[in-house]
């Protein structure tokens, strides 16, 4: 194992409404742990003005338990990472629900800088060494 995967993550993973047999969005909470988190914060200038970039990277060591979006749909057995989804530095309890206080939009903001909407994902358990999952955002 690598010694730079150290942390726990809480990973949202998202239902879409599209495929969802209601047509509402579902949301389920992993807790996974020995991963590996990375933050940085970069200054972007837009004109005359500097603002603050954050960038992520997590990388989830190979799982048993991972499904690709199509076949986790089917049952949300085990967890996906597609783009959209959550992660959180740390182990989260909170559920999202959509109701008032637990929305997508809420528990990020609530964590952040320790959270991020996942922008990029990659597959590279086909390497002969650290098969991993990657996230970033």
């Amino acid at each position: 194992m690598n010694p730079n995967y150290i942390f726990t993550i809480t990973l949202y993973s998202c239902q879409r409404a599209a495929d969802s047999p209601d047509k509402k969005e579902h949301w389920k909470r992993t807790i996974l742990r020995n991963c590996f988190w990375k933050s940085e914060t970069a200054v972007t200038q837009l004109g005359s003005q500097a603002a603050p970039n954050n960038t992520y990277i997590v990388r989830i060591p190979i799982n048993p338990d991972y499904r690709s979006y199509a076949e986790w749909n089917e049952s949300m057995q085990g967890f996906t990472i597609s783009n959209g989804d959550l992660i959180i530095l740390g182990e989260c309890l909170e559920e999202i629900t959509g109701e008032n206080g637990h929305t997508a939009a809420q528990i990020l903001k609530q964590n952040k800088p320790n959270a991020f909407k996942v922008t990029a994902f990659s597959d590279n358990t086909e390497f002969l060494l650290g098969k991993h999952y990657r996230a970033g955002g």
